[in-house]
């Protein structure tokens, strides 16, 4: 193990199974180096991961939870869409009531696919949730909109002359 500035070296090989104890140890370490907390008594935020759209189950969006904790019923944003978390899976496949700080979990009840990186917040209420949701969306199209102007026969035009 070697310590270079901030970063922490640790030879490791899963196929060998040589070092991942010293792994862990150095992740505990720099955490507590760090003071890296998270209080899970908050309403949840997090990072989309990725998303799809499940034939049967609907939108999916894996959610790596940063801080608060995610409960089944808990009406979010994320992105320009809002939802109600209808059920979470945890990384084996296993419905979850809950889910805590730095867990990945899949969340389904969604109004649409999110794209990836966004953030998964938990609102108050479901009501909130879609003006947030809307307001976004509005901004959203607005800045598409104005993006997308349209190259004229006169503009063309003025900028020979």
């Amino acid at each position: 193990m070697l310590f270079r500035s901030q970063t922490i070296f640790v030879e490791v090989s899963a196929k060998k199974r040589i070092g991942l104890d010293s792994l862990l140890e150095m992740v505990l370490l720099q955490a507590d180096m760090m003071e890296l907390k998270a209080d899970p008594k908050r309403p949840a935020r997090g990072v989309i991961i990725e998303a799809r759209l499940d034939k049967t189950r609907g939108p999916v969006a894996t959610v790596l939870v940063e801080s608060g904790t995610i409960k089944v019923g808990d009406p979010f944003v994320n992105g320009v869409y809002a939802g109600k978390v209808r059920a979470m899976l945890n990384d084996r496949g296993k419905k979850i009531e809950s889910a805590g700080p730095s867990m990945p979990v899949e969340v389904l009840g969604m109004s649409g696919v999110p794209m990836a990186g966004d953030t998964f917040i938990v609102v108050a209420d479901e009501r909130k949730a879609r003006q947030i949701s809307m307001v976004r969306s509005t901004r959203l199209r607005e800045s598409t909109l104005s993006k997308g102007h349209r190259l004229t026969l006169d503009d063309l035009f003025q900028q020979i002359q």
